[in-house]
């Protein structure tokens, strides 16, 4: 026999998605970042972008990445030609083709030319390169099984490679011999070659991209601490090398030793630049010495660039997603810091202050002569909205606007205007300004910079177009997942755990508002009065009108106010009711999302327990139309079984319960057994947790009750409801002891329900 209400567990999952446990976005996710690098054209420094998910380096390149940043020796080559072969051309010989397919009959186009213009030098030198490639150490026997073999091999082609080096009359192949020269040196361990053919081909009076590539190998051979100026040259001057030059010496590096080689002003500049990509935290000191030694410097406008993305992470990201800054140089996850939202925003407003430190040093430079102005001025723009500079923000846009009409970063920059125009409004008294709705519509496709906006005008005041834009979000996204995805947490209260996360606007409304809240949306929804802009940008919000009136009479139970309730849940017609809560239909509900008993009569795991005298749909308006109902019957001292009505609304509140069968009733997702777990962003959630109003009309339906068997019944659920677990009633057992034995099953509940007259 089946034990009277077991208690279990039960996790229900809603069509609303949200995170309540479980898996939490970070890192790339949820890092916020106006200013991609990509518009600045600092492709070759794309290892170094600030980026969560690597500590602020990116590994690795894509192909586009090669169109927008040629290979040194590609370009080379293509000068050679005198441009008469594309780059792709060079491109496929340099990385797709062998030895082998090099001759006349070539279908490349760059061989084909070289053998058609006589270029037998060109030919013999690339025939040699091809050589290297095969011996390099990608196509090392990793078994050693034929090492000596190998070695011999690779010897005797270095021996070639110096011969042939020497013997080249021509400078410009005489050098690349000697790169190749150096490069194989350096995977045969020869670092006695290395430093020969090095100084004897080689010195920085012509650093093209031949002297940085061999000075990576080089440097190799190099044992005092001088080495780290030449891996700091290296990252400034070599696209091609910076990384590799990152890989293999940074955690050598120390940059109070580099400083004491240093040569000039250059050299000093770029010592403070290598120790630059090294920080995740503040580095305005540095930017400040490479500006001071060297104001052309072009690896300084990056690091200004990587400075902003750092305090668009530690501001942007806490700011509008309630999410720690993504590299965290200051440690959140310590006993003695609660990470509350208000923590949070004094962490942002704290960094907002390092940004007006960065924003006064970009006012002392003479932009003019840096070597890329644009990211400077846009950097400008960009801090002086972070530091609430409104006005002189909106005047730096027009002025930028007017010079910068084709450039990548213009679009960015229109984002950030729209966003300072609507921060820039009184709280109370915001709205979204007729002269940013064509940037909205034009960038509507992008979820951070809408739901930054949104963010803004929730922020002061108007929820209603704030929480239209976010909802935009759900209506223009993609249906595979993407990095610039929005997902945002709830407000951080002080004693609060790990609250919920949202990807999706529904969730949010109903964790974080209120009924009153609510009411102002839907009003404006019930509205015909809608500009063609308005259209657009409230299309979800209008399309789940429905579903925001089920929640806002959802949220009038959680506060009690039945009457608001009723009335919000009358206003939708039969086929809402029909289309969502019924046995074969949810609408937009998930499968667990039913009314499967009735809440007045049935207990879950429980056979026959009341007799229904009502036979209807369960439904939001069908329960609450009852509850009003046994409400008034209870409360009338003319009613004859006003014990009967308490009892049944003493069902019905614990069924309403994160325990019971129609949690539905209150919360639209629902987690059973966290019974301990109080979420306060939730304004009934003592009542939905501990069954306070249960317990209540119980104990009314004890006092009315007629006989002692019923009183002991009224007495057990009082006893069930206040400890969650089935167990011996000890209320029972010192009033009615008669009865405590029976009603340690189910097997007589209906008797015992039947005797209360």
């Amino acid at each position: 026999m089946k034990r009277f209400l077991v208690f279990t567990a039960l996790l229900v999952s809603s069509c609303f998605y949200s995170f309540a446990c479980g898996y939490s976005p970070y890192g790339e996710d949820v890092r916020y970042c106006l200013f991609k690098p990509d518009y600045f054209n600092y492709y070759q420094y794309k290892s170094f972008f600030y980026n969560a998910d690597l500590w602020g380096f990116d590994y690795g390149r894509n192909p586009q990445d090669y169109k927008l940043n040629i290979d040194s020796n590609i370009a080379d080559w293509y000068n050679y030609t005198n441009k008469k072969v594309s780059i792709d051309a060079i491109e496929d010989f340099n990385f797709n083709l062998s030895y082998t397919d090099i001759h006349s009959k070539s279908d490349n186009d760059f061989i084909k030319y070289l053998y058609q213009n006589n270029k037998t030098t060109a030919i013999t030198y690339l025939k040699m390169a091809k050589s290297c490639e095969m011996v390099s150490s990608d196509t090392e026997d990793v078994w050693e099984r034929n090492e000596e073999s190998n070695n011999r091999g690779k010897f005797e082609l270095l021996d070639k490679m110096v011969e042939a080096t020497n013997k080249e009359q021509n400078q410009y192949f005489k050098r690349k011999y000697a790169f190749l020269t150096i490069r194989l040196a350096y995977y045969s361990g020869k670092k006695d070659v290395i430093k020969s053919v090095f100084e004897s081909n080689f010195n920085k009076s012509k650093r093209d991209y031949l002297y940085y590539w061999s000075l990576f190998f080089y440097t190799f051979t190099k044992e005092n601490p001088g080495y780290m100026v030449d891996v700091a040259n290296l990252m400034a001057y070599s696209p091609e090398k910076s990384y590799a030059s990152y890989y293999y010496f940074h955690r050598d590096f120390k940059i109070e030793e580099a400083l004491k080689y240093v040569k000039n002003k250059e050299e000093r500049a770029n010592v403070y630049a290598y120790a630059s990509v090294q920080k995740v935290d503040k580095n305005l000191d540095y930017l400040r010495e490479i500006y001071k030694n060297n104001p052309q410097s072009q690896i300084l406008g990056f690091l200004l660039l990587r400075e902003i993305n750092k305090i668009e992470d530690w501001v942007y990201t806490p700011y509008y997603t309630n999410y720690t800054p993504t590299t965290n140089y200051v440690d959140f996850w310590n006993d003695k810091v609660k990470v509350t939202t208000e923590t949070l925003r004094n962490r942002s407003e704290n960094d907002r202050l390092y940004a007006k430190e960065v924003l006064d040093f970009i006012n002392t430079v003479d932009v003019a002569k840096t070597q890329n102005p644009i990211v400077w001025e846009a950097s400008k723009i960009n801090l002086q909205f972070i530091t609430r500079n409104y006005s002189d923000c909106l005047k730096n846009i027009s002025l930028f606007e007017k010079e910068h009409k084709s450039e990548k970063i213009t679009g960015e920059i229109e984002k950030i205007k729209a966003l300072c125009i609507t921060a820039n409004q009184e709280n109370g008294k915001a709205f979204i300004k007729p002269e940013i709705e064509s940037i909205i519509l034009k960038y509507k496709d992008d979820p951070r910079f809408i739901f930054a906006l949104g963010r803004e005008l929730e922020f002061r005041g108007n929820i209603t177009d704030g929480l239209a834009l976010l909802s935009l979000i759900e209506e223009t996204a993609k249906e595979t997942y993407d990095s610039n995805d929005v997902e945002w947490r709830s407000n951080r209260l002080k004693t609060s755990g790990n609250l919920q996360e949202f990807s999706r606007y529904f969730d949010y409304l109903d964790f974080v508002y209120s009924a009153q809240d609510l009411q102002i949306i839907v009003d404006r929804l019930d509205k015909d009065s809608y500009t063609e802009f308005q259209k657009i940008i409230y299309v979800k919000l209008l399309k789940d009108k429905d579903y925001l009136k089920d929640l806002l009479g959802t949220k009038y139970l959680r506060e009690n106010q039945l009457s608001n309730a009723l009335t919000v849940f009358k206003s939708l017609d039969k086929k809402y009711w029909d289309d969502n809560y019924n046995a074969w239909e949810r609408g937009e509900y998930g499968d667990y999302y039913v009314f499967d008993q009735n809440p007045f009569y049935d207990f879950k795991y429980t056979d026959s327990f009341i007799e229904h005298k009502e036979k209807y749909v369960v439904t939001k308006l069908a329960v609450t139309e009852r509850i009003i109902k046994y409400l008034n019957l209870a409360n009338n001292v003319n009613t004859k079984d006003r014990d009967y009505y308490y009892f049944l609304l003493a069902n019905c509140y614990y069924n309403m319960s994160n325990n019971g069968n129609s949690w539905m009733m209150r919360r639209y997702n629902s987690f059973g057994y966290q019974s301990s777990y109080l979420n306060e962003s939730y304004i009934d959630e003592i009542e939905y947790r501990n069954k306070v109003k249960a317990i209540a009309f119980y104990q009314l339906a004890y006092q009315n009750a007629k006989t002692d068997k019923f009183k002991a019944l009224c007495l057990r659920m009082m006893d069930y409801v206040e400890k969650n677990e089935y167990s011996n009633s000890k209320k029972v057992a010192k009033e009615f002891s008669t009865y405590s034995s029976d009603l340690s099953g189910c097997e007589n509940l209906e008797s015992y329900f039947k005797a209360r007259r």
